[in-house]
C-alpha cells in the first residue's frame, strides 16, 4: 500500500530506507529503484551518493514530522502520517494514487529522455544549457511555493 507522503521505509531498507520509501511511494519494486540509483551514481560520477544523502536527511521516518518543519506550522498541520490514517482506508483509493504516481514518474522520465535525446542529436545547438537549468530550477521552486500559498 503506497503511503500518503514520501517517507523512508522501516521494513524495506538496506542502508537508510530511502530506496524502499521511494518504491513504496511509487508502488514499484524496490530493487528497480535501487538499480536506478546505482546506474545514476555510475552515470553521474558519484552524484547519486550525494542525492541519496540529501534524501536521507530530507525524507522523514514514518510517523515523524518532516525535517525543518515545526510541529505548529501550517505546513505540518495538513500532513497525515501513516499512523493517523484510518484503519479501514479504501484500498481502491491507494491503488489510484499509486497509478497516478507511477504515471507522473513515467512522464517525467520520458520528458527527460526526450530532452537528452534531442540534445545529443544536436536539436538544441542554439540553447545555452548553463542558463536553462538554473532557470528551470527557479521556475519549479516558484511553482511549488505558489501552490503552497494557494492552498
Amino acid at each position: 500500500m503506497p503511503s500518503a507522503r514520501l517517507e523512508r521505509s522501516v521494513t524495506n531498507r538496506v542502508v537508510g530506507g530511502v530506496c524502499g520509501g521511494i518504491a513504496e511511494y511509487l508502488a514499484v519494486d524496490p530493487t528497480l529503484v535501487r538499480v536506478v540509483f546505482v546506474l545514476g551514481t555510475l552515470a553521474t560520477a558519484g552524484l547519486g551518493i550525494l542525492g541519496y544523502i540529501v534524501l536521507l536527511i530530507l525524507m522523514p521516518l514514518p510517523g515523524r514530522p518532516a525535517p525543518f518543519v515545526s510541529a505548529n506550522s501550517p505546513a505540518s498541520a495538513g500532513t497525515a502520517t501513516t499512523s493517523d490514517a484510518p484503519a479501514g482506508a479504501d484500498p481502491a483509493t491507494h491503488a489510484v494514487e499509486g497509478d497516478r504516481r507511477r504515471a507522473a514518474a513515467g512522464y517525467l522520465l520520458i520528458a527527460l529522455g526526450l530532452i537528452f535525446f534531442l540534445g545529443n542529436a544536436g536539436a538544441f545547438r542554439i540553447v545555452q544549457w548553463q542558463f536553462i537549468w538554473p532557470l528551470a530550477l527557479i521556475a519549479i521552486g516558484a511553482l511549488l511555493l505558489a501552490q503552497r500559498i494557494r492552498t
